[in-house]
């Protein structure tokens, strides 16, 4: 972006000194030659382009001095104008070129990743948390500025110029080898027929909608969608909580962002080659061991809360724990044995 900048600032300066050598031909004829501004004109034109025609009056030894110089510098700011206006072209072409070539290879080795579509103020903060939680994440988005300035603000993000509405693109971003795609465009039948397109080209695929209308929502579960969030109804429900309950939503939020200390509430799922006998909450000593609070235990789609120490831990199940990044990963290592 900065080198980029730089060249778009050296071809105006450079197509600005042309105008003023333009400029300083045509008053300089006129006050050495002592013609008029449209001999001054004329004479000015045919010696700039060069093409060869005669001189509208014969010229003074101080004329054709300075017709030899006029010639001099608009040649060589001319030759310096045209290469910078080449490089930028070329050089930008190409950089995108292969930037984009770079990142279809990369994507052909990624898989378990997590799609984002739509680099909107919900999708960039959706990619970005996700990008700072050590996921690997991809924004798709087909608006090549914003796109642009994503890459420059944010430098750990990885980002698809592309309409993910095109079941070419979701090919190419590997969506059939994908974890999970969050769809959050502006137009709910745009969400839609990623969703259909995306479910179609991976069954197992988990895919989170945002819809934008609340009559919407059951076409999205239609179309395969896993959830869908209503937005605007998810804002209002928020905003009535706040006023009802300040308490609790404060703390929530101190769970969330507690100044340099993040607390998360996330899902741990037991590993597939845990002993499938199970083995009881207790004694794998969670608390002691990580130091993280377990608010639930999620199987088969029911929730218990607050499990007991004999309650089994089975493979299929996800432990629902509340504590710091590093003691989440220390559970998940604990539960790998």
């Amino acid at each position: 972006m900065v080198d980029r900048a730089k060249g778009l600032k050296s071809i105006v300066f450079a197509i600005f000194y042309l105008v003023m050598v333009f400029i300083s031909g045509v008053f300089g004829y006129a006050i050495i030659e002592g013609w008029d501004l449209t001999d001054s004109f004329f004479m000015t034109v045919i010696t700039i382009s060069t093409v060869g025609y005669g001189t509208p009056r014969d010229l003074t030894p101080a004329g054709k001095l300075f017709t030899s110089l006029l010639i001099f510098s608009s040649i060589t700011l001319g030759v310096y104008a045209f290469s910078k206006i080449a490089a930028f072209v070329v050089e930008g072409e190409l950089s995108q070129t292969l930037k984009r070539r770079k990142m279809l290879k990369e994507l052909v080795k990624m898989k378990d990743h997590i799609i984002v579509i739509g680099a909107g103020t919900i999708g960039f903060s959706i990619a970005k948390m996700l990008s700072e939680r050590g996921l690997k994440a991809i924004l798709v988005d087909n608006d090549s500025e914003r796109i642009e300035y994503i890459e420059n603000s944010a430098e750990n993000l990885t980002c698809f110029k592309g309409d993910a509405v095109n079941e070419e693109v979701l090919k190419q971003i590997g969506v059939d080898r994908a974890k999970g795609l969050i769809t959050t465009l502006p137009v709910d039948a745009d969400n839609v027929f990623v969703v259909l397109t995306a479910r179609q080209l991976n069954p197992s695929l988990e895919i989170i909608a945002k819809a934008n209308e609340v009559e919407n929502i059951k076409k999205l579960y239609y179309a395969g969608a896993s959830k869908v969030l209503p937005i605007p109804e998810i804002g209002a429900r928020r905003m009535v909580n706040l006023i009802l309950n300040p308490s609790i939503e404060g703390f929530l939020d101190t769970l969330v962002e507690s100044g340099d200390m993040q607390i998360y509430f996330e899902q741990v799922d037991v590993p597939e080659d845990f002993p499938s006998e199970g083995i009881e909450l207790g004694k794998l000593r969670i608390p002691q061991e990580t130091g993280l609070i377990v608010i639930a235990i999620h199987t088969s789609g029911k929730s218990t809360f607050n499990p007991g120490a004999s309650t089994l831990i089975k493979p299929g199940q996800s432990l629902m724990v509340l504590g710091k990044r590093e003691q989440i990963e220390k559970l998940r290592q604990l539960l790998q044995g």
